[in-house]
């Protein structure tokens, strides 16, 4: 068996095979990295399982972990004379207070401290606009890369020297260092990073400009084949596309190295004893579509929870040989027996010792303390603020309302997220209220919210009105109203759920509900059936008709067709009954919609837009005017119903697979 191990490796040089003499001493080369980041700087609420199978409570990541983190890891590769970059995989925008009150500016402030060596262009860059992302891309002092991104005819990103398609790095010392050319290189070898956005930006982030968004298969084959024709061997695609866009990306494209991807928030790796669930192995290794070329494939998580460092190792001739790594997971030292972490509830001084060894042995964890002088700027200079808008307190649990996007996964069971529930609960609720209908005359029977529109759970303790609108439900989202037939509802779900339950799927766009409730059963990797669909009317549960026709309430960024959502755009293009509500001086405001138009820029990729009766667009940024209304709508659900979290609620949502 060694015998014809050694004689496969010699002829095909499989990863993880010693290779052959006189190609073996190549690079070796170490890729430190994170991904989704979206603006938790501080640790996130976390939990373990104890020895003796019982959770504890604590915190793990956020950026001044993170930053201790990096160092060290840089510092190990220092050590053993690796070569090393750091890479951030996207969405560093969106997600938490502090991106409410200080967006571009406070990422810019932190992620400069990072030492970051480039980042890519996400989707949530662009949720407040292309003139704040163009000052944030002008200030960070690491690159934005994006190599399918035309930016020419778009005059608030034309001409940003750091927004690039790739970056060239030069090893000297054992270290890399960015140059702007191979020329400037003057010989040294060369390791270069290009950048991937989603072609399909303009569905997912409507406020793209005249940006153009090229397919991800051929610009990454082209960048690559540029690259190498300039004498570069080692190539790295940093992108944000979703880990399962990543295996396809890596099996349809000659070339590249390593792919370090973001946008799916894949925690790659075994991490159940985190309740974080286990998703595929890290360091994923796929045979390029020429059948020598080999890609490894890896992502980090979310929120800064976590760090991934892969090491790759190549023969003289610049092919990959060996890829090995993992997520590490950064724990802090503050352990609590109850969710809503008390000081009564802090473990003792006794036991704190022996957890702390505990969780230190935890397989994927470190225990990490934070950068003093990084924390000691966002008490500083950030966290006041913060504190200040969280506002009155509206509600009370006793243990944490946990989101996760796709049932089955981050610890959950097969019906997911219990937050995500309740706001569809509150949707519904509000819609139907006196002060509404009083205004649409309509009542609503069902709800939908997609997964993604969601961006933190909730915490156990005190609820505030900030964690709802500055964590929880941090974006403009005006609320519709429009009819649906049954069988066009059920071919939606059916739809969603199954570009959601394919293999490292970007699963933002998961439907949970309200008025209705679903089984959907996996028939297929891409696929799934409903084998049942039942609306509640009068108190009873009772099969959709497939013929009548139903009114729901969505967010408008969904009733426009993005993220995945389509099938609503199409339904609307030549009409509609939708109207769209906002608050003005905090009542509700109605706005018919005539249809929703789908327009294609000069790649062929659409973006959706709504056209109203008597306006260009809703005035979310007019004084007095709030768009948040989803967040409102759970705000005043949670005060009309202080014993909501003593009850238990009945799922809608059901995923077999």
């Amino acid at each position: 068996m060694r015998l014809l191990q050694t004689a496969l490796c010699s002829v095909f040089f499989l990863v993880g095979c010693a290779a052959p003499s006189g190609v073996q001493s190549g690079l070796t080369l170490r890729l430190i990295h994170i991904n989704d980041t979206h603006s938790h700087f501080d640790p996130s609420p976390a939990a373990f399982k104890a020895g003796n199978g019982q959770p504890v409570y604590t915190y793990i990541g956020g950026h001044p972990r993170l930053l201790t983190k990096a160092e060290q890891l840089r510092q190990q590769a220092r050590q053993d004379a690796i070569p090393a970059l750091f890479l951030h995989g996207g969405d560093a925008f969106k997600g938490s207070a502090y991106f409410e009150l200080f967006e571009q500016r406070i990422n810019i402030d932190i992620l400069n401290r990072m030492n970051i060596d480039a980042m890519a262009l996400g989707n949530h860059e662009f949720d407040i606009g292309l003139a704040k992302l163009a000052d944030f891309v002008d200030k960070v002092n690491f690159p934005v890369l994006a190599a399918n991104v035309d930016t020419s005819n778009e005059p608030l990103l034309a001409k940003r020297a750091n927004l690039t398609p790739y970056q060239l790095f030069a090893l000297e010392n054992n270290q890399l260092t960015a140059v702007e050319s191979v020329s400037a290189a003057a010989g040294r070898e060369l390791v270069a990073v290009l950048g991937l956005a989603l072609e399909d930006m303009r569905a997912i982030s409507p406020d793209t400009g005249a940006l153009v968004f090229d397919s991800e298969v051929a610009s990454a084959q082209r960048t690559v084949d540029s690259l190498q024709q300039q004498g570069v061997k080692h190539i790295i695609a940093l992108t944000h596309l979703g880990h399962q866009r990543d295996l396809a990306l890596a099996a349809a494209v000659n070339g590249i190295d390593a792919i370090v991807g973001g946008h799916s928030h894949s925690l790659l790796g075994d991490f159940r004893h985190w309740y974080l669930g286990q998703q595929r192995p890290y360091a994923e290794v796929v045979t390029n579509p020429d059948g020598v070329g080999r890609t490894c494939v890896v992502q980090a998580g979310q929120f800064a929870q976590a760090v991934g460092q892969a090491e790759l190792s190549f023969n003289r001739r610049g092919q990959l040989t060996f890829c090995t790594g993992g997520n590490t997971l950064l724990a802090g030292r503050d352990y609590f027996s109850s969710a809503r972490r008390s000081e009564n509830s802090r473990i003792d001084t006794q036991t704190q010792q022996a957890t702390e060894r505990f969780v230190a042995n935890l397989s994927g964890t470190a225990v990490v303390d934070e950068d003093v002088r990084l924390r000691a700027v966002l008490d500083n200079h950030y966290l006041p603020a913060v504190r200040a808008a969280y506002g009155e307190i509206i509600s009370v649990t006793h243990a944490e309302i946990p989101h996760v996007r796709l049932p089955g996964s981050g610890g959950s069971d097969q019906h997911g997220s219990k937050l995500a529930g309740h706001i569809a609960d509150a949707m519904l609720w509000y819609v139907n209220t006196d002060d509404v209908q009083h205004l649409m005359k309509k009542p609503v029977q069902l709800a939908l919210i997609g997964a993604g529109n969601i961006r933190a759970p909730l915490p156990a303790g005190e609820v505030r009105e900030g964690n709802i609108r500055l964590e929880v439900l941090p974006f403009n989202t005006p609320l519709s109203v429009l009819s649906i037939k049954g069988s066009e509802l059920s071919a939606l779900l059916t739809g969603i759920i199954s570009q959601s339950v394919v293999a490292g799927a970007h699963t933002g766009k998961y439907p949970y509900v309200a008025g209705i409730r679903y089984i959907a059963k996996q028939t297929g990797p891409a696929s799934v059936q409903l084998t049942q669909l039942d609306i509640q009317q009068n108190g009873q549960w009772q099969p959709l008709e497939h013929d009548a026709r139903y009114s729901l309430v969505t967010t408008s960024y969904l009733a426009d067709g993005n993220d995945g959502w389509q099938l609503l755009q199409q339904l609307q293009a030549a009409q509609t009954d939708r109207v769209d509500m906002i608050l003005r001086q905090q009542q509700p405001a109605l706005y018919p919609v005539t249809k929703v138009e789908a327009k294609a820029d000069s790649s062929g990729k659409p973006s959706f837009s709504a056209r109203y009766q008597n306006l260009q667009a809703l005035p979310c940024d007019s004084k007095g005017v709030d768009c948040k209304v989803a967040a409102q709508a759970f705000i005043a659900y949670l005060q009309a119903r202080p014993e909501l979290w003593r009850q238990q609620r009945q799922p809608t949502v059901t995923l077999q697979q």
